[in-house]
């Protein structure tokens, strides 16, 4: 049976990822004061205004990380560092730039694995997104913390991920950690929305790296909004740990945009300032929609592999963001990651569940997040083989792992 999700659920948009506990819910366009049209916009003018580290030789993406990708990392420190005997928390001062949406400061959290691990999963939250006709989104990030839930959860026994280090990227800036910019709405003189979703990002990859700079198997996954980010942020990781084995995981947040809308995808992305980080060597990796980047990342990068998830009508995406009719997104999505997967056959493989829930990753059968909204990590399954199962495979079980489709 399909399972679906109310409208006034999807509506609620805090569970379109686990958040800590104390996120607020995102605010509905109406309440934010964000959906008024084109503003003033003010784009590099905030912290790293010289740029930041150059990319190390033979780097794959060291065209994108000149183009802009690599401004700000290794050029903000954090204002303050608190241990707490499970993670280590890092506060960030927004006057150094990392902010929430709404000028909210910004905090990444670690925490060590087994010792001498050599193995990391660096985590992007999602919640919704923010733009001129849509503001749904996380605007603050609550107390500092990792969550126990999804992959994060150190109590599933089946959880691959369990014993490895950990850190943790909340989202918060409605710009799927791309942004580079600080929008007026409403021409009054004061900023509404500051996109500085690449600080904080830079900001946080800076922390992971600090924390474990010998890291030789890495794991950088998103959901939701987390999950769009992974696309562009991977080239980060690859800039930071050029020798390390890098696997992308994809939850619910696969690239798509509005098939055969043109405009829709380059337009968000010129609001947030984010246009000039897909490489320009690339004419065909930003169109209807984004999928063409991972081809041309795998294309350069033998050392990295793709897993993505996703449910054929996915509401939150398919439905609130996107606004797509019956049966579109699921059209869309399974065109676009088979072609995918037919490119690069052993290195991007899909999990795709008959369903139009969101997000599996982030929370599981003793944190189900909400009910008709989020699917979960160990609960989901599709052939007999759980989400959890499937990463499992993949990182212990290369010969046994492969697409799952519903």
């Amino acid at each position: 049976m399909r399972l679906t999700a109310s409208l006034s659920t999807l509506l609620a948009l805090a569970a379109s990822l686990t958040a800590c506990s104390g996120d607020d819910p995102p605010p509905t366009a109406s309440e934010s004061g964000s959906d008024s049209g084109d503003g003033d916009e003010t784009s590099g003018e905030t912290a790293g205004e010289t740029s930041g580290e150059t990319a190390e030789p033979g780097n794959p993406f060291a065209e994108v990380v000149e183009q802009g990708l690599g401004d700000y990392l290794g050029t903000i420190e954090p204002s303050e560092v608190i241990e707490d005997g499970i993670a280590t928390h890092y506060l960030f001062d927004p006057a150094d730039g990392p902010m929430c949406l709404r000028g909210g400061s910004y905090w990444v959290s670690a925490r060590s694995g087994t010792q001498d691990s050599a193995d990391l999963v660096i985590y992007q939250q999602g919640g919704g997104a923010c733009w001129s006709d849509l503001c749904t989104a996380f605007e603050s990030v609550g107390q500092p913390g990792i969550p126990e839930a999804g992959m994060l959860n150190r109590a599933i026994p089946e959880n691959v991920f369990a014993d490895w280090n950990a850190v943790y990227l909340p989202y918060c800036d409605g710009s799927l950690f791309t942004g580079d910019v600080e929008i007026d709405d409403d021409d009054d003189g004061e900023i509404d929305r500051f996109h500085h979703g690449l600080i904080n990002l830079s900001a946080g990859l800076d922390v992971a790296h600090d924390a474990f700079p010998d890291a030789k198997r890495i794991v950088l996954a998103g959901s939701s909004a987390g999950s769009y980010g992974v696309h562009l942020s991977n080239m980060l990781v690859r800039t930071l740990w050029p020798d390390a084995e890098l696997i992308i995981v994809a939850d619910c947040g696969v690239g798509i945009g509005k098939p055969g809308d043109f405009e829709f995808v380059p337009g968000l992305l010129e609001e947030w300032n984010a246009l000039r980080l897909f490489p320009d060597s690339c004419d065909d990796c930003v169109t209807d929609h984004i999928t063409n980047l991972p081809s041309w990342q795998l294309d350069r990068d033998p050392n990295m592999r793709f897993a993505a998830i996703a449910s054929y009508d996915d509401a939150v995406i398919g439905g609130v963001f996107l606004g797509l009719g019956a049966g579109e997104y699921e059209q869309a999505m399974t065109a676009e990651l088979a072609k995918l997967s037919s490119q690069h056959p052993d290195r991007y493989h899909r999990f795709l569940f008959d369903s139009s829930l969101h997000t599996t990753i982030s929370s599981d059968s003793s944190t189900p997040g909400i009910p008709g909204l989020t699917a979960t990590y160990d609960a989901t399954f599709v052939d007999g083989t759980s989400v959890a199962d499937w990463l499992g495979l993949l990182i212990e079980d290369p010969a046994g792992f492969g697409d799952r489709i519903e």
